[in-house]
């Protein structure tokens, strides 16, 4: 396997974008929604394939939580970094693609992926919804956006 994507970017970059994205989005879950409760925070996440077991777990769920955080912040940064290499416009367009990035990992997260999961529903909250897009717009779309490199001219 080679380390670089066909496109000439390289893995340890993408992984990189992806640690600090996955970083600020965990930080500011756990700051902002959590109250400072990093291990609920994580023990949330694990409850997406452990269900309600995850709340009464251990490390094993903090771990398993902090793994699929960066899992899916890697799998957002890989695509942006496919994506932004086909389409000009992402790159000429740095902050305005960096917040319909963040968007539509709002919409992809809420409307696809937690609703497949095991996570416990909740109402939607307009409040909740907004504060949580304008979390991934500044943690995830605008630092992926600004920090994967764009097409080549």
């Amino acid at each position: 396997m080679s380390s670089s994507t066909s496109n000439n970017i390289s893995l340890k970059s993408i992984l990189m974008v992806a640690f600090i994205a996955g970083t600020l989005d965990g930080a500011a879950a756990v700051i902002i929604l959590a109250k400072f409760k990093f291990a609920a925070t994580f023990k949330y996440i694990a409850s997406a394939l452990f269900g309600k077991a995850a709340f009464s777990g251990g490390t094993e769920m903090i771990l398993a939580g902090i793994f699929f955080h960066y899992l899916i912040a890697l799998s957002f940064t890989l695509f942006y970094a496919i994506i932004a290499r086909k389409l000009q416009f992402l790159s000429a367009n740095k902050l305005v693609s960096g917040i319909l990035y963040g968007l539509l990992v709002w919409m992809i997260m809420n409307l696809i992926v937690v609703p497949l999961t095991q996570i416990p529903h909740v109402d939607f909250n307009l409040q909740r919804a907004l504060i949580n897009a304008v979390i991934l717009i500044f943690c995830i779309g605008l630092p992926i956006a600004i920090l994967i490199p764009g097409e080549r001219h």
